[in-house]
């Protein structure tokens, strides 16, 4: 079965901040990217980005666009980026899984990122949709970036 995931890139563009978490457990342990997570059955992708993004951070997000799509066919995962301006809600994040934070627009921390965070989070921010499919290995190493 595909498995499905969102990805909520969610920006303070006052303070020119992007909502980031660090996971705490998983293959992402330690890892730095955006809110988000499995497409549950039923379920529209907006309602899981926003569903995720309220479990992981406290916040609710008003108005998510789709800004992206990555592919992880060795993986079976296939992911949905979506991007908010408007949201209302103290952050809080789930402290077994992710810690939340407000990261400066100028200071992404790139060297904290897994790969394909790194490749496709640029071309996003600077306003581009992105469509690409990211081939691993068995040691979870990238041999191959796509664009779809």
């Amino acid at each position: 079965m595909r498995k499905e995931a969102s990805l909520s890139i969610i920006e303070d563009t006052v303070n020119h901040k992007f909502l980031m978490i660090r996971h705490q457990r998983g293959i992402n342990k330690g890892c730095i990217n955006f809110p988000g997570g499995k497409k549950e059955e039923g379920e529209t992708m907006e309602e899981c980005v926003r569903r995720e993004t309220l479990e992981e951070t406290g916040l609710t997000i008003e108005n998510p666009v789709q800004v992206g799509y990555v592919e992880f066919p060795t993986m079976n995962f296939y992911v949905h980026i979506f991007r908010s301006t408007k949201y209302s809600g103290t952050i809080k994040g789930k402290e077994d899984e992710v810690n939340a934070f407000w990261q400066d627009a100028d200071k992404i921390p790139y060297e904290e990122m897994r790969e394909a965070d790194k490749n496709f989070l640029p071309d996003i921010l600077a306003g581009k949709y992105v469509k690409r499919r990211y081939m691993y290995d068995e040691n979870f190493k990238l041999n191959e970036i796509i664009d779809l």
